[in-house]
């Protein structure tokens, strides 16, 4: 079968177009540090870039989550730590108003200073993240505790909100407040009754709650520190996978500079000899030879 003139043109022209592609294909690369910059660079590994993204958008979520989870745990058990504190001032306040020797007006004093802490306390069992209530169940949006005189209500509920950090992982974001606070309240107005009816007897009953309030009071904070940690260990791995993932994604996207240059030398030497061998083809044909 014989090659026509018009044959020969046409196959070199084409060749041509294909070696500029190349060397604008490579030059781009190089320049952008990209391999792929267009979906027809790379279609499988384009539809995997997409994936990444997709992995990627996830993780990010999950960290946000992990920090808010972070930073409300970090206020509860801030709160929590001080109401420790108050709960301990009050037991020396009662212990010190448990003597026959102290008189009442003494008495008085110290029942004034227990009202004084246990006020603090309700303050912090009205503490707000992000104007959330983290002591109020699942009813965030409203003031928890209301006191009046020696009556304090709790108006919340003892639902708990969870927020998830990762794929099967979830973690509770708040706390019941009647669960929390009621056991501390109830000591404390015990306490209160009996210093205001300089029952002595009645003082040392009611010191005896509060071992147990404080126990309580532990083993929520301990509540508190296990999902701290949990999270910890969630952004650890939240870490790792999104390592992997960008290693993937270099894999795929990123540039082989030396490879790149190499190809790219060597499409300009192609690109170079096909011209050389090209002129004459050219030159030798007219534009009927070449449309046929």
């Amino acid at each position: 079968m014989r090659v026509t003139q018009s044959e020969l043109c046409r196959t070199f022209l084409s060749d041509l177009g294909t070696l500029n592609e190349n060397l604008t294909a490579l030059n781009r690369q190089i320049s952008s540090g990209k391999r792929l910059n267009q979906l027809k660079d790379d279609p499988a590994g384009s539809s995997d870039l997409i994936s990444f993204s997709k992995l990627e958008s996830q993780i990010d979520q999950y960290r946000f989550n992990a920090g808010a989870g972070s930073f409300y745990l970090n206020v509860a058990d801030s709160a929590l730590n001080e109401v420790n504190n108050l709960i301990t001032s009050i037991y020396a306040s009662g212990s010190q108003s448990s003597s026959d020797i102290v008189s009442e007006e003494a008495r008085a004093a110290l029942a004034a200073e227990v009202r004084s802490l246990r006020d603090q306390i309700v303050s912090l069992a009205n503490s707000q993240v992000r104007g959330r209530y983290i002591f109020a169940g699942s009813l965030v949006v409203d003031m928890p505790f209301a006191i009046e005189g020696d009556v304090i209500e709790y108006n919340g509920d003892n639902s708990i909100n969870r927020i998830r950090v990762d794929e099967g992982t979830e973690v509770q974001m708040n706390y019941s407040g009647g669960e929390v606070f009621d056991p501390i309240f109830n000591a404390v107005r015990s306490l209160l009754t009996a210093m205001d009816g300089n029952d002595t007897s009645g003082i040392n009953t009611a010191l005896s709650q509060f071992a147990s309030v404080l126990k309580g009071l532990s083993q929520i904070r301990g509540q508190i520190g296990a999902n701290m940690a949990t999270l910890q260990n969630v952004e650890s791995r939240l870490d790792s996978r999104e390592t992997i993932l960008k290693e993937q994604r270099s894999r795929i996207e990123d540039t082989d500079m030396v490879q790149a240059a190499v190809e790219l030398k060597q499409t300009q030497t192609a690109l170079q000899t096909a011209m050389s061998a090209g002129g004459s083809i050219l030159t030798q044909s007219n534009l009927f030879d070449i449309l046929g």
